[in-house]
C-alpha cells in the first residue's frame, strides 16, 4: 500500500538534467534480501523516495530554492545533500561527491553534487527524498512522502464551460403561392388596389416565412439538462468507489504502520545493547565512537547516548562537544 499526501505548496523539478528512469519508486517492496533486511532496520513499511538510474558521476541539481542544512557523509546514505526549503526538505543520496557546503544558499537547478554509490547502496543511483516540515514519523516511511505529485506541476486555469453547438433544425415549409419563389425574392410583387393595403392572407405567409428559420432555443436548453444529468450520475460513482478504496488502504496502511513501528522499536533496543558492549569493552566513548561503530548520523548516536545515560546504564563526563561516556 502506497502512503499518499499531497501538500499544495510543494512544486519541484528532476533533480538532474536529461532523461533517466525512475528505477524504484516510492512505496515499492522488493524481493531482494538484502534490501528487506535494510527496510527491517530502518523501520520502514516500504521505499521512501525514489530511485533513479543515474551513470555515476552524473550531475545533481537543486528541486527547489532552499538552504543546503547537510553535506557529506550521512550514514546509509553515504555520501549526501539535504536542503531546506519553506515548505520542508529534500534529500539526495548516495553520492560520489557534494559541491555544496552546509549554509550554502542555492536556487533550483543549481549544481549540488555528482550521483554515486556510497553508503548502503547496490548499484550507481540517485535515491531521492522529501520530508514536509509537520512530517509525520509515523507514517511507515520515516516522515518521507512520494515526491512524484510535485514535478513541473503546472498551475490550474479556471476551464470555460464548452458552448453548447447548435444543430440547423430541418423545418417543412408550407407552400406558398405560385407567384413567390422558394428563395424569397428581396421585393414581393404584393397586387393592391388604390387606397388598400396588401391582402392579409399573403402578408401573414411572409411573415411564417421569416419566423419559421428561426433556431428553436428549447432544444439547446433540453441538450444541456441531459448533460447535467449524466455528470451528476458520474460523480456519485466516483466518489463511492474512492471512499471504499480509502477504507481499504487505510486499513492495510495501519497494519504496516504497526509492523513498522515495532520493528523501529526493536532496533533501537538491539542498539542501545550494541553501545552497552562497546563501552564495556572500550571503557570510555564519545558521540563520534557511536556514530562510526553503528553507521548511524550524529543526532542519532547522541539521542542514544543522551537516553542511556539518562536511565543510568552509562555515565557522562564533560559537557558539549567534550562529552564522554563509561560504563
Amino acid at each position: 500500500m502506497l502512503y499518499t499526501r499531497i501538500m499544495a505548496d510543494i512544486s519541484l523539478r528532476l533533480p538532474f538534467n536529461g532523461d533517466y528512469p525512475a528505477t524504484f519508486a516510492f512505496g515499492s517492496l522488493s524481493d531482494n534480501e538484502e534490501i528487506k533486511k535494510k527496510f527491517t532496520e530502518w523501520g520502514i513499511v516500504g521505499h521512501n523516495g525514489i530511485d533513479y538510474g543515474l551513470p555515476e558521476g552524473t550531475e545533481l541539481i537543486a528541486s527547489a530554492d532552499g538552504k543546503v542544512i547537510q553535506s557529506g557523509d550521512n550514514g546509509d546514505f553515504g555520501i549526501s545533500v539535504t536542503i531546506q526549503h519553506s515548505w520542508g526538505q529534500s534529500l539526495y543520496a548516495h553520492l560520489k561527491e557534494s559541491k555544496v557546503s552546509q549554509d550554502q544558499e542555492v536556487k533550483a537547478g543549481d549544481l549540488i553534487g555528482l550521483s554515486g554509490q556510497t553508503g548502503s547502496a547496490f548499484g550507481e543511483h540517485l535515491h531521492f527524498a522529501v520530508k514536509p516540515n509537520d512530517a509525520d514519523a509515523n507514517n511507515g516511511y520515516l516522515g518521507f512522502i512520494d515526491p512524484s505529485p510535485y514535478f513541473g506541476k503546472p498551475e490550474e486555469k479556471p476551464v470555460e464551460p464548452p458552448t453548447p453547438e447548435v444543430q440547423p433544425i430541418e423545418v417543412p415549409q408550407s407552400p406558398l403561392p405560385a407567384d413567390l419563389s422558394a428563395e424569397a425574392p428581396a421585393k414581393v410583387e404584393v397586387p393592391t388596389k388604390e387606397g388598400l393595403s396588401p391582402e392579409p392572407q399573403i402578408i401573414e405567409k411572409i411573415i411564417e416565412k421569416e419566423i419559421i428559420r428561426e433556431v428553436p432555443v428549447e432544444k439547446i436548453v433540453e441538450k444541456e439538462v441531459i448533460k447535467e444529468v449524466i455528470k451528476e450520475v458520474q460523480v456519485v460513482n466516483q466518489e463511492e468507489v474512492q471512499k471504499q478504496v480509502s477504507e481499504r488502504l487505510k486499513t492495510e496502511q495501519d497494519e504496516r504502520r504497526k509492523l513498522a513501528n515495532e520493528a523501529r522499536t526493536q532496533k533501537k533496543k538491539d542498539n542501545l545493547d550494541k553501545i552497552l558492549v562497546f563501552v564495556r569493552e572500550k571503557k570510555i566513548v564519545t558521540n563520534d565512537d557511536i556514530r562510526d561503530f553503528l553507521r548511524i548520523s550524529q543526532s542519532t548516536a547522541s539521542n542514544y547516548l543522551t537516553e542511556l545515560a539518562n536511565s543510568g546504564k552509562l555515565k557522562r563526563q564533560g559537557e558539549h562537544g567534550g562529552t564522554k561516556y563509561t560504563a
